[in-house]
């Protein structure tokens, strides 16, 4: 079976070993069946795979070596330990994620909204008047400007000399 296994790309193989013990996806599923229904070393390998995982499934535990069960036993308490230690870091980032919220949120709440007398009021009150009454005053200015000066001067005598022009050609010139 040997020869027959080198022919077979690596991934493809692990893959194959994935489906047989059911440790892989439904894609990974998918695909290792399609390709045993076009390749029979694939589907050979796969079978050989599904019986061995079937064997190892049904080894009672009495037949199970003693060192293999203590190590199982020691791999757990391991597990278990570091089990122990992921609350405490879970509860340490919320304390310091709940801690960073709240101090946030109370320095937005200290800064002062500025207060203003009544005199400072008055005086913006008046300064806006003022300011107002500049402008509206240059607009009075810019208007008679406009009226007066740019549009006889600069707009209405070339009009005019266009059509004293057009005139003269049109009656008599």
């Amino acid at each position: 079976m040997q020869h027959k296994r080198e022919n077979i790309d690596e991934r493809i193989l692990e893959k194959i070993i994935s489906v047989a013990y059911n440790d892989a996806g439904l894609l990974d599923k998918i695909k290792i069946h399609l390709l045993a229904r076009k390749n029979p070393d694939v589907k050979k390998i796969l079978e050989e795979y599904k019986r061995t995982a079937i064997k190892i499934k049904n080894i009672p535990l009495d037949e199970c070596p003693d060192s293999v069960i203590e190590s199982l036993r020691i791999q757990t308490r391991n597990e278990n330990k570091s089990l122990f230690l992921k609350p405490a870091y879970i509860f340490a980032i919320i304390t310091f994620i709940i801690s960073t919220i709240i101090v946030v949120t109370l320095n937005q709440n200290n800064e002062e909204k500025p207060h203003y007398t009544k005199a400072e009021i008055e005086l913006a009150e008046k300064q806006v008047k003022e300011s107002l009454a500049i402008v509206n005053n240059v607009f009075k200015r810019t208007e008679t400007l406009i009226q007066e000066e740019i549009f006889p001067k600069r707009i209405g005598k070339p009009i005019h000399k266009s059509l004293s022009i057009i005139n003269e050609v049109l009656i008599g010139g």
